[in-house]
């Protein structure tokens, strides 16, 4: 085995996902002097958040991401783009990571802590016709628009809960669209003013709220609190939306050719999962989350794991996570960290988080969407498995997770569960009266994302 080990490449800390919160991790640990490889599966770094524009669009940074990607030219720092990590696994006193990325790529990397920043994804909500085309969700519409300048539609129905939707709403007005309506799941938020002291000092980001909703105003798409689309309809495509309010039995139908659903975002867990990082379900995120310490440490000890894929925050949140957690791989890398600058990060942190507080308790997921699935609804995407089948399988016995996987294969498609895992899930829980949590988790395997089967080999064939 000391063989092997000698032909991987080495790191004292590897930090996966290039996002803000690896971002800033990497530079936090590199001006404490340790040896930073940071991996990255997208072409250039930044993220979702701080995604950059393509070159050939003549784009630049986002003007916040600018330090932080002016950093990654550091010799402390290596960077390995357009690279998967499909697994993690215990190697003598640290982790060996298994990569996949362009000819060239290391294979194998052997770290000795580990910080993960997966981020998060698009929180998926089934309904009747959400597999026509022209339903996409909110992130994949900005993605067009602002860093592509494609407009994904000509006329946009947005239906989700959350700030995000305003902000998407501005972007496609700007670009030429027609947005016929922004529906939330939530009832206005009349008790925002109880939050004041925490979004004190958010300027920034109330300012951009408020030129969202500005946008939207003089363009005279209508904000419908308490409402969300309840049916796509259209032949081959998008053509109308079917809408009513949460809960209730009214409908109306809109004529549309895009429906952007925006109901919040999933952390991105599998990694940490597969590692066999413990995880809990949070109620609130509706999502399972990583148990950590006060220093963002999971239950393997020199993994750590920050930013939105440990539970949604914000791009705040994940910058000052990131560097809390570089601050305690570099203690445990036997480097001197100042005690002040320990305080300041944390406090920081605490900042942002009662923020990210707020907007979580007045823009919480919806509970009552499981109300628009009907037997025909296609859960599983990958596996077309409908939710007539599921509660068929429920009928017979399946009263877990993974047993309805097993029967069903719903969860073992390319997306290995990230679209179908939540609602599989809820609706399990809703046939069954049974919470989430109580259903198991299912198990884990590697590669956590597909990979061929080449890619599996310790060196290139």
């Amino acid at each position: 085995m000391p063989d092997l080990i000698a032909q991987h490449l080495q790191a004292e800390l590897a930090i996966v996902g290039a996002g803000p919160a690896g971002l800033a991790a990497a530079a936090e640990a590199s001006d404490l002097g340790v040896p930073v490889t940071l991996i990255d599966i997208f072409p250039r770094p930044g993220g979702q958040y701080f995604k950059q524009t393509p070159p050939e669009l003549d784009g630049v940074p986002d003007g916040h991401a600018r330090p932080l990607l002016d950093r990654l030219s550091r010799a402390e720092m290596e960077v390995i783009s357009d690279t998967a990590v499909w697994g993690i696994f215990p190697e003598g006193e640290g982790y060996l990571l298994c990569l996949y990325g362009p000819a060239g790529t290391p294979r194998r990397l052997l770290a000795k802590k580990v910080i993960l920043a997966p981020g998060a994804y698009d929180r998926p909500v089934p309904f009747p016709g959400w597999t026509l085309p022209g339903v996409m969700t909110a992130g994949a519409a900005l993605t067009l628009v602002k860093h592509q300048r494609l407009l994904p539609g000509r006329r946009f129905l947005l239906s989700g809960t959350g700030p995000l939707q305003l902000v998407l709403a501005r972007h496609l007005l700007d670009a030429g669209g027609e947005v016929a309506a922004v529906l939330d799941a939530n009832p206005f938020p009349w008790r925002a003013w109880r939050h004041a002291p925490a979004a004190w000092g958010q300027w920034e980001r109330l300012a951009e709220g408020w030129a969202a909703w500005r946008t939207m105003r003089k363009a005279g798409a209508a904000l419908r609190w308490g409402h969300v689309v309840r049916r796509a309809e259209g032949e081959g495509e998008v053509a109308r939306a079917v809408i009513g309010p949460v809960g209730g039995d009214d409908t109306e139908t809109i004529a549309v050719d895009t429906i952007c659903l925006g109901h919040g975002l999933t952390p991105s867990v599998h990694l940490a999962r597969q590692a066999g990082c413990e995880h809990r379900y949070d109620p609130v995120q509706q999502a399972c989350l990583p148990v950590r310490d006060e220093w963002l440490q999971t239950t393997l000890s020199g993994i750590f794991v920050v930013g939105d894929g440990a539970g949604i925050g914000g791009k705040d949140v994940a910058q000052w996570e990131g560097r809390l957690a570089a601050l305690a791989a570099a203690r445990k890398l036997a480097r001197t960290v100042a005690a002040d600058r320990i305080a300041a990060v944390r406090r920081e942190l605490a900042r942002q988080r009662r923020f990210a507080a707020v907007l979580i308790d007045l823009f919480p997921a919806s509970a009552h969407l499981g109300d628009l699935l009907t037997d025909d609804t296609v859960l599983c995407r990958c596996e077309e498995i409908t939710v007539g089948e599921i509660r068929r399988v429920v009928a017979e016995g399946a009263e877990t997770l993974n047993a309805v996987r097993m029967v069903t294969r719903a969860g073992m498609g390319r997306c290995q569960g990230r679209m179908c895992g939540g609602p599989v899930a809820e609706l399990l829980a809703r046939e069954l009266g049974q919470p989430v949590d109580a259903l198991g988790q299912v198990t884990p395997r590697p590669p956590v994302v597909p990979v061929p089967l080449e890619g599996l080999l310790e060196e290139e064939a």
